[in-house]
Order: C-alpha cells, then sequence, then structure tokens
C-alpha cells in the first residue's frame, strides 16, 4: 500500500511514498479485490475477506499468492515497460517474491526413441546428465543469431 515513483531520466530511480489522498480508496478497493480473488483458493485469505479487514500483513499476502501461484492456481499481473525503465524492478522482485526456483518444482519430457508410447520421464537439474532444453526464440542480431533456451537438464556450450 505504497505509491511507486520511476524518476530520472529513464526511470532508474524507484521513490516509495504514501498513496496520494486523491487515490487511498481505490487502492483500498483494489486490495480488498485481491483479497477477495484469493479467498476463492486459499481459506485464511478467505477469513480476511469476511470479515472485511482491510489490514492483510504483508508477508501472509505474499505467501499467500506464492503458494497459489506455484501451484498455478493464481497467476500474479505485472505492469510496465522497459523502454523507460518503469515496472521493470518490481517486476523483477515478483518473480523473486512469487515464482518457485527450479529444485522446487518437477519438470518431465517425452523420450520419442524407440517406443510408440512415449514414455514421461522426469528431468533432473544435473550437468552431467544428457541435455534436454527447448529454444524458444530465434533472434538475428549483428553478431549473428541469438537462440534463447530454456534447460531442462544437462548444459549447453558455446557453438554447441
Amino acid at each position: 500500500m505504497k505509491a511507486i515513483y520511476f524518476d530520472g531520466d529513464s526511470g532508474e530511480v524507484l521513490r516509495s511514498e504514501e498513496i496520494p489522498d486523491s487515490m487511498k480508496q481505490l487502492c483500498v478497493e483494489k486490495k480488498l479485490e485481491l483479497v477477495g480473488t484469493l479467498a476463492e483458493i486459499d481459506e485464511k485469505m478467505e477469513e480476511y475477506y469476511m470479515e472485511e479487514n482491510h489490514d492483510v500483513p504483508a508477508e501472509e499476502l505474499k505467501a499467500c499468492i506464492r503458494k497459489h501461484t506455484v501451484s498455478l492456481a493464481f497467476c500474479p499481473v505485472f505492469l510496465g515497460s522497459a523502454f523507460k525503465n518503469k515496472g521493470v524492478q518490481p517486476l523483477l522482485n515478483g518473480v523473486i517474491d512469487y515464482l518457485p526456483n527450479p529444485t522446487e518444482v518437477k519438470n518431465f519430457a517425452y523420450d520419442t526413441k524407440g517406443s510408440e508410447d512415449d514414455e514421461k520421464i522426469e528431468m533432473e537439474i544435473n550437468n552431467k546428465k544428457p541435455f534436454v532444453g527447448l529454444a524458444f526464440k530465434l533472434e538475428e542480431t549483428q553478431y549473428g543469431q541469438l537462440t534463447w533456451i530454456r534447460v531442462y537438464q544437462g548444459k549447453v556450450k558455446k557453438g554447441s
């Protein structure tokens, strides 16, 4: 429940202040709406919502959002613009606060070699295992092709 301002030529300076009086009521309503949305999937938030309690501790709210984001029941949304750095730092903080690290989730791949029924195999975070990854974006730059890859297992070396 703070107003965040992005100062500087490129929005590189974050400033946090009290919410302006003209927006306080709207912010209280939106926070209650957030608690209401979480109340649909979380008993503790349901208690806060039924009591119309606007004083949900920030740590409880963050923990609830993280728990349900990891379980794929909730999806936080952030606004901003990378062009002027507005909203980038809160987005990165949200990645840290709400998304799982690779050891907290299980990833699976299908073994398409050999049988007609693709066998589902759990991926391990291990550089010594065979490489499994997903190239999800190709980009031509002045230095050549840049390939964005999500590595699930193994490792990739330059030029491979």
